[in-house]
């Protein structure tokens, strides 16, 4: 008799350990999300990337758990935060609350903020067009247009994505400005370090995540030739490479479109 009360104790003690452990993912987990730039070398070192900013509106967060169920979640920034990533520096970290568990897989949507005032600045572009099309300015007033429309965006636009750099070649040096501003999602599937799709989040240890910003991967199809063939803008003796959805477009669609497929998250 005594044996059966043991025994009893101890599958009651049992059930109830199992039963807190299940109760554990309603528990959140502390994620902190850091952001870099890849360090590989950019159109074989012609190219150098200084700082990448990223304004998002919001990161959606879709999870599918073992146990304790789906996760479907989201963070917002009030009018869109704008983040500033370096290259080779600590950069600014984005902290999480999720549930704890083991996901397979669990992604972020990265939801863009675009700026709306930018109206004005694509009018000024749209009149620097017809000045060619007329061909009443020589090259270098044109150039010089060119260069004050692209100052103007760097004061007063706070686009989705603006990478800033520079661009040596044998025949210009130049600053390198490549500006996203449409509204736009990335949607990034996480990874563990050995590369695999399970994600395992726990209350009690640190939980950390990388997002890893690729721009040699984005260049990687733009030629020499065709960044020289770049229309340059000038303001107060400095060069711009200007890429743009309105400015030199054929060198901007080609890095736009592998922005997305080259942008992850690698956990712990």
């Amino acid at each position: 008799m005594k044996n059966i009360r043991i025994i009893t104790a101890l599958m009651f003690l049992l059930a109830n350990a199992w039963g807190c452990e299940k109760l554990n993912y309603t528990l959140p987990a502390e994620f902190r999300l850091a952001m870099s730039i890849s360090n590989k070398q950019a159109m074989d070192g012609s190219l150098t990337i200084d700082l990448i900013k990223i304004r998002l509106n919001s990161i959606d967060i879709q999870g599918y758990r073992e146990t304790g169920g789906d996760i479907f979640m989201s963070r917002s920034f009030k009018k869109g935060k704008t983040f500033t990533v370096k290259a080779d520096a600590d950069n600014e970290t984005i902290s999480f609350d999720i549930p704890q568990g083991v996901y397979k897989p669990l992604s972020f949507s990265m939801v863009f903020q675009h700026d709306d005032d930018e109206d004005d600045l694509i009018e000024d572009i749209e009149e620097w067009y017809e000045d060619i099309l007329e061909g009443d300015d020589d090259p270098e007033e044109l150039q010089e247009e060119l260069g004050s429309i692209i100052e103007d965006y760097l004061d007063d636009i706070r686009p989705a994505v603006l990478v800033q750099g520079s661009y040596r070649s044998k025949t210009i040096n130049a600053r390198l400005i490549f500006l996203v501003n449409d509204p736009m999602t990335f949607r990034i599937l996480l990874n563990n370090r050995n590369g695999g799709k399970e994600v395992i989040l726990e209350k009690d240890r640190e939980n950390t995540g990388e997002l890893i910003l690729d721009p040699a991967y984005w260049f990687s199809v733009i030629t020499p030739e065709l960044m020289n063939s770049a229309f340059p803008g000038k303001e107060d003796g400095v060069t711009y490479i200007f890429l743009s959805k309105y400015v030199n477009s054929h060198i901007y669609n080609a890095v736009f479109n592998r922005m997305e497929e080259s942008t992850s998250i690698i956990v712990n």
